[in-house]
């Protein structure tokens, strides 16, 4: 199959068009013929060597709908021509995470997609009914593809942040894939969005996903001062913390005591300075948030098809041009998802 390979760690001229073994399903996956595939930072990271799981040459992209095209002898809940949207990770199924409904930290599955599984920048990849979800036929693929990262993983994190109606919620990076959707499923659910931003160019975007209030940080990325002024002095109930490392200082001192700050993402590798201090006195839960589960998937396809959440697009593209896309990202001058596209229906 022909897929975007990075033959090396480093900057985008690593990534090449070329063929490479297609993917085998076992008795237990399929076969999916990749018809989009969303560009994550975490594709960014990888590129980069940040992630050492993926070891060149690899093929990333895990945010991947497509078609069924191949099934293995013990699958009976997907046939050929099936639309469908994967989660991350394919999981086992029978460690103590998956046993707990916590299939998204899977220690003994088959791995996450551009690690030990290729990835959505290839023409087809392998697939279980442990991490897969059927597509209604009015959403389009390119669509579904982003419904288990960028969507799924602000729908997961909400939860674990054990929010209730009338909370406060500080979202950084709030314009980018994730961000913006986690603004918008916070506001559906009845939340009060602080969201911080880097463009001021992103504040009526924001506003229309439903942020009441967008701050857009200094130099220093330091926030916390009008967090409190928005919140009676008191801080937020909650810190969606999707940046990481540049704004963890200030979503710590963002938030209220007995709050919590949720870790979805960090675009800057590396270690935090934290004082314990500063969590003993004011009893603030860190808490680490991976990607969606199966059911996450689930519900936010539900979502979704009932037209609760509409999922925005920064820009698509032919898959070829991952280089561009990986370039447009890197740039952070849009709003939402970049997607790549496949050739075929969509």
């Amino acid at each position: 199959m022909r897929a975007i390979v990075a033959s090396a760690y480093g900057g985008t001229d690593v990534l090449s068009c070329r063929e490479v073994a297609r993917p085998v399903p076992a008795p237990d996956q399929f076969l999916l013929k990749v018809a989009a595939c969303g560009v994550c930072g975490h594709d960014l990271l990888a590129r980069t060597g940040a992630f050492p799981l993926s070891k060149p040459p690899f093929v990333m992209g895990h945010e991947i709908a497509g078609v069924v095209v191949e099934v293995g002898a013990l699958i009976t809940r997907f046939k050929l021509g099936d639309r469908v949207a994967v989660t991350q990770r394919i999981s086992c199924g029978n460690c103590a995470p998956c046993r707990a409904g916590r299939d998204n930290v899977c220690v003994s599955g088959a791995g996450f997609y551009g690690e030990a599984i290729s990835g959505g920048y290839g023409d087809f990849v392998v697939a279980s009914p442990r991490n897969a979800v059927h597509i209604p036929d009015h959403i389009p693929l390119h669509i579904a593809a982003l419904l288990s990262c960028a969507i799924g993983t602000g729908f997961h994190a909400l939860r674990r942040a054990a929010l209730a109606l009338g909370d406060t919620v500080v979202v950084t990076g709030a314009s980018g894939g994730v961000g913006i959707h986690t603004v918008k499923l916070a506001s559906l659910m009845g939340v009060k969005v602080i969201a911080i931003s880097s463009s001021s160019g992103k504040t009526q975007m924001l506003r229309e996903a439903g942020a009441a209030h967008v701050v857009i940080p200094g130099a220093d990325f330091s926030f916390h001062e009008q967090v409190r002024d928005l919140t009676n002095g008191e801080g937020a109930d909650a810190v969606m913390e999707i940046t990481g490392r540049p704004t963890f200082k200030s979503s710590l001192r963002s938030v209220r005591a007995g709050g919590r700050v949720v870790l979805i993402g960090n675009v800057d590798p590396g270690s935090v300075p934290l004082n314990p201090a500063w969590l003993i006195l004011k009893e603030i839960d860190l808490i680490g948030s991976g990607h969606a589960t199966l059911e996450d998937l689930r519900r936010v396809v539900g979502m979704v098809a009932s037209g609760l959440i509409s999922p925005i697009i920064a820009a698509t593209l032919p898959r070829d041009a991952a280089v561009a896309a990986h370039q447009l990202v890197e740039a952070r001058g849009t709003a939402g998802r970049v997607v790549l596209l496949h050739d075929g229906p969509q």
